[in-house]
């Protein structure tokens, strides 16, 4: 009989434990996420919002800062497709915008798609003109692409006098010529690259030097 009444008691624990689970509200899995964003478990986190927004139905949720969580939380976790579904609903909600189209920008450099990020740090800047962190990005994505059209140009330099110290040019041949101005045409594009950053962020190191360095190469 005592086993039996055990038994019972035991079956009756499950019983409750299962019904607080079941019980628990929106605001007790907010909180349950805002813990886990606390400690830095993402993939948690966002399991707990997730079922915060089940238990709200199907009414539109006022809970802005808790969507741009949501997607911060699944950018952390590398779950981009969820990310952008997030910071997109935070945006339609008129929430932090340009907080939440920069955090979009970082999931596009994640996902390794440049153009989606420089559409998100323009959006950004739409709303936001005067953000310094804002421009301060954009005016490095502009210096970056300079970085990489000038480099081009370095390296037909680099092979072209390789090749007068190898013996296999003449700096007066026409192909050693020809190859100095593909050079000075690829310092000549990176240009309007380096001016977009600076006039974004005047200050910015790398877009000043390289504007020193085309115009040295260029005279």
């Amino acid at each position: 009989m005592k086993r039996i009444l055990f038994v019972f008691v035991l079956f009756v624990v499950a019983l409750a434990v299962n019904a607080q689970e079941v019980e628990k509200s929106f605001a007790d899995f907010k909180n349950e996420g805002n813990a886990a964003i606390r400690s830095k478990d993402y993939p948690k986190a966002l399991d707990a919002y997730e079922k915060a927004m089940a238990k709200w139905g199907d009414q539109p949720i006022a809970d802005s800062a808790m969507i741009i969580n949501m997607g911060y939380c699944a950018l952390k976790a590398k779950n981009y497709e969820k990310s952008l579904k997030y910071f997109d609903q935070a945006i339609s909600m008129n929430y932090k915008k340009s907080t939440a189209y920069m955090f979009k920008a970082d999931v596009y450099t994640a996902m390794k798609d440049m153009e989606g990020n420089l559409k998100s740090l323009e959006s950004a800047y739409e709303v936001d003109p005067n953000n310094a962190t804002l421009k301060a990005r954009l005016a490095n994505y502009y210096a970056r692409e300079a970085s990489a059209v000038y480099s081009k140009g370095g390296k037909l330099i680099t092979k072209a006098n390789a090749d007068v110290t190898a013996g296999k040019l003449k700096a007066s041949d026409d192909a050693y010529k020809t190859a100095i101005q593909d050079a000075k045409a690829e310092f000549e594009k990176s240009m309007p690259l380096i001016e977009k950053a600076l006039s974004y962020d005047a200050n910015n190191g790398p877009a000043k030097q390289l504007k020193a360095a085309c115009e040295q190469a260029l005279k």
